[in-house]
């Protein structure tokens, strides 16, 4: 394979962050991996960052992706060049990182490579957090760092707290290098929920209409942590300068993210009536429902996104007025309506925005702005992850 791009071995850089890397970055090409254990290589196939086809010796697909989660050791190649096969993958990237790891966890996917692999996750364990049994979740990371943004830099060590939740705030960070933890104060200790790393945002757009706003979440350093500080001035100017349509999406964005957040918690501190929630409630949207194809933004009324797992339904969000709900057609949140369903009240009523206008402001918007929402969406498909997670393991508990 002629004129590669990136190169390296799966023992430096693992398939989760290499998919991350390629995919943030917006590459489109074929990531091909070799290991002395296939008779093979393996083909991942990306176009604008998402993952839409893959081979190895025995599959094709996103069977073919999973399995290459088990190729422990070996050497990978990135080639960039418009990729002509078709699509037959539609998951978002971070499910299939967050799939293909608890796959791996779970005996699922069977391992290739020699048999040192629980001593690497071992020396690893800096670079991901355990939930539930014994399951690692990559650390998320970011897009390339558009300096022009950057007006300086913060440094913070081993355990210092970078945000404290429930104090004021307006100042916005970049991470630079290094790994952030984002945790959530609870009457059993600090919980955490993500981790973050290079290229990913700490802070809140919705904070820049305000001069100071309420944190809702800890962030404390792991290891060294280079930070770099926004230029708030500039972010602020752009965002003052949304329509209102736009400033309402970003804004129950956020809120959606945080409602996610309080509801993993609650998940986790079994505090969680999920028929209380939904009693009276009609269902608008149907978990799986691929023929809707827009969103909606609530007028009257309020709603709760459930989503229906293997192991019984899972509560992920309270809306209210100025609330969207349905799909966006330029972001994946993991959430209704192909991953979950919407429950709402008698009195529930819509409107439906201009999409292609909501589309273009979207598309007109800096780099670093966009790259700051489409962070948000990240986060919020982990989180439920995450809760999905603390679900299972209280299951399992029982």
């Amino acid at each position: 394979m002629s004129n590669v791009d990136l190169s390296g071995t799966l023992n430096f850089l693992g398939l989760g962050e290499l998919l991350q890397l390629i995919g943030s970055n917006g590459g489109s090409g074929i990531l091909r991996i070799i290991s002395e254990h296939a008779s093979e290589p393996g083909l991942i196939y990306f176009s604008d960052g998402r993952i839409i086809n893959g081979s190895s010796p025995s599959a094709t697909g996103l069977d073919a992706v999973y399995a290459l989660f088990g190729w422990l050791d070996g050497d990978f190649e990135f080639v960039q060049e418009d990729v002509r096969i078709e699509k037959v993958i539609n998951k978002n990237r971070m499910e299939i990182i967050l799939d293909g790891l608890r796959m791996l966890d779970d005996g699922q996917i069977p391992k290739l490579g020699p048999p040192s692999f629980d001593k690497q996750m071992a020396e690893a364990s800096d670079k991901s957090t355990s939930f539930g049994k014994e399951f690692s979740y990559p650390v998320i990371k970011g897009p390339l760092v558009d300096y022009m943004y950057v007006v300086g830099e913060d440094e913070f060590h081993d355990g210092q707290k970078i945000i404290q939740e429930e104090k004021f705030g307006t100042w916005n960070w970049t991470i630079l290098e290094g790994v952030v933890d984002i945790v959530k104060e609870t009457r059993g200790g600090p919980l955490k929920i993500l981790r973050i790393g290079d290229g990913t945002f700490i802070g809140s757009i919705d904070s820049l209409a305000y001069q100071s706003s309420v944190r809702t979440s800890t962030a404390v350093a792991s290891g060294n942590v280079q930070l770099g500080v926004l230029d708030t001035q500039r972010l602020t100017s752009e965002y003052t300068g949304f329509s209102t349509g736009f400033k309402t999406l970003v804004r129950s964005l956020e809120k959606r993210l945080r409602e996610v957040t309080e509801k993993a918690v609650a998940v986790y501190s079994q505090k969680m009536n999920i028929k209380k929630l939904i009693k009276g409630k009609k269902l608008v949207i149907r978990q799986s429902s691929s023929e809707l194809r827009h969103f909606f933004t609530i007028e009257q009324g309020e709603a709760i996104v459930v989503q229906h797992t293997d192991i019984g339904y899972l509560p992920l969000a309270h809306l209210t007025k100025g609330d969207f709900i349905g799909k966006i057609p330029f972001l994946d949140i993991g959430h209704e309506p192909i991953d979950a369903s919407v429950f709402a009240t008698q009195t529930f009523k819509v409107s439906r925005p201009d999409t292609n206008h909501l589309r273009d402001e979207f598309n007109q918007v800096s780099l670093t702005m966009k790259n700051m929402i489409e962070n948000i969406a990240t986060y919020i498909l982990v989180t439920t992850r995450v809760a999905y997670d603390f679900q299972k393991r209280s299951v399992d508990k029982k």
